[in-house]
């Protein structure tokens, strides 16, 4: 981890020097670069080739956050029910000329999450179902390193993209049972795009590479409990349930994606597709590198819009967002010197969720801006575990509004509130499990996870940033940011509180 720190702060270094070279700023950059209305393409820029002319104006913001996170009971017992994390970092955009582009970040992140119950593994969201757990849990100490960069150029009507993200994460407990989890994940992107008439074309490839070492240990002889592999809805791979508690997760994935999006400022209809296949082969070590279980997951965006982009800004859209995810068993045959065989591979997990929705912004004024966005959807989640069978499904339809509001002072004072409302309404749930058969902790966990996921649910949040620029300081800015978000059902009440605190220029 010592390398890879010290890989983050090099970036930092470089991404500060190299943004002292530009030009005097005042809070306009700030400005263009918070404003909601400048993301309505945030979709087709997953595509680098689109961020070479995202921004008209350079920004380097550093800094150092803040985020606290408390529930009375938690949403999802493996993601714990808070968390407090500080983090310094420094990110960076800068247009060098008309055809050159720059951007990027670093960043360092410690703290603890708290409570994490029945999961032992780093990247809960990525890996489910199939990480190590165990029925005690605890606090997980946090480490996370991250950098990204990326470069875009302008040539004539082409337009091409290139970008590389990297995070490296470490979890552990020091108290037993003592998991550890060491994560690195890559990312590569290129992409193109050609500029037709008042349109740009634009697709674009990529690739991603995960790795995780995963164990527990226990240094009191006398409190050892079993470590479970967890094999989806509250099941588990029973044959090596117990004193194996060693793993490794790795896999390669790819990613494609298609956009077609009026050029800058220009009023026009717009179209974004994504689609990513990552698959996580889950090895155990101390087996001889058997692989047990294979996790295929595919995920897949798409939306259509018009954007309207004059004195009143507006835009609608209607999208998809999709994820399946489809697990395998490998069985093994009998051990020969505790060397192992795999002699067959059967589907048993599946859980495709759906996000179908439409919504629109509207956006007025200039020194005094209003922006308001609305969005609307219908989700529907199936997951199921063949044998013996288990089931957990339900549809949910939501609502949710934000709004912006920005304010200029003599280009020194820039302030910026938001907020957003949501509610969350079921309308139909099932559960199917084999009861008689399951432990009694793991009926509490299942029961726990349903009725969360099934429950109406309110959220909402407000947030403020203040930008100061004195005169004499040529460019250089301090900012200051806070925001606080609530989510509630019947049973559950959550708060996070985040904030910063840093320089622009």
């Amino acid at each position: 981890m010592g390398k890879r720190k010290i890989i983050c702060t090099l970036l930092a270094v470089c991404l500060l020097s190299i943004a002292t070279q530009a030009q005097d700023k005042d809070t306009l950059a700030a400005a263009e670069h918070l404003h909601h209305w400048n993301q309505v393409m945030a979709p087709s820029q997953r595509n680098p080739a689109f961020l070479q002319s995202a921004f008209a104006s350079s920004i380097t913001q550093a800094g150092l956050n803040a985020s606290y996170k408390h529930a009375n009971q938690a949403f999802i017992a493996q993601r714990g029910d808070g968390h407090t994390l500080f983090s310094a970092g420094v990110k960076s955009y800068l247009r060098l000329d008309e055809s050159n582009t720059v951007w990027g970040a670093a960043a360092y992140q410690t703290g603890r999450k708290r409570n994490v119950r029945f999961n032992s593994t780093s990247d809960y969201d990525l890996l489910y179902p199939y990480v190590m757990a165990d029925t005690l849990g605890g606090n997980m100490e946090n480490e996370r390193y991250t950098f990204n960069g990326g470069y875009a150029l302008k040539l004539k009507k082409w337009s091409f993209g290139a970008l590389i993200d990297f995070r490296a994460e470490h979890e552990y407990r020091t108290i037993d049972p003592r998991p550890r989890g060491i994560a690195t994940d890559l990312t590569l992107r290129l992409g193109a795009n050609y500029a037709w008439k008042n349109y740009k074309i634009g697709a674009g490839i990529g690739t991603r590479t995960y790795k995780q070492t995963n164990n527990v240990d226990f240094y009191n002889p006398l409190g050892v409990i079993p470590e479970y592999h967890m094999t989806g809805l509250g099941s588990d791979y029973v044959r090596f349930a117990g004193a194996v508690r060693s793993a490794y997760y790795k896999g390669t994935g790819i990613i494609a994606d298609l956009q077609c999006a009026p050029d800058d400022g220009k009023t026009g209809a717009y179209v974004s597709l994504e689609g990513r296949f990552m698959p996580y082969e889950n090895i155990l070590t101390e087996l001889n590198a058997l692989p047990i279980t294979r996790l295929e997951t595919t995920t897949f965006n798409a939306r259509v819009g018009w954007k309207h982009d004059k004195n009143i800004g507006w835009t609608a859209f209607l999208g998809l967002d999709g994820e399946r995810r489809n697990g395998k068993e490998h069985i093994a045959g009998s051990s020969s010197s505790t060397e192992y065989r795999s002699l067959i591979t059967l589907s048993m997990f599946s859980d495709n969720r759906y996000d179908y929705y439409l919504g629109g912004i509207l956006n007025v004024g200039s020194k005094r801006n209003l922006t308001f966005s609305a969005r609307f959807g219908f989700i529907d989640d199936l997951a199921t575990y063949v044998d013996l069978r288990r089931e957990m499904a339900y549809t949910k339809s939501y609502g949710t509004l934000s709004w912006q509001w920005m304010w200029h002072h003599a280009k020194s004072w820039f302030v910026e509130w938001s907020g957003n409302a949501a509610y969350y309404h079921n309308h139909s749930k099932r559960i199917v499990m084999p009861y008689a058969l399951m432990d009694s902790k793991i009926t509490e966990l299942v029961n726990s996870t349903y009725a969360a996921l099934t429950a109406h649910q309110w959220t909402f949040g407000t947030a403020i940033h203040t930008y100061y620029y004195p005169k004499k300081w040529e460019g250089v800015g301090l900012y200051l940011n806070a925001g606080i978000q609530f989510d509630q059902s019947s049973t559950i009440r959550q708060t996070l509180l985040n904030a910063s605190v840093g320089v622009s220029f």
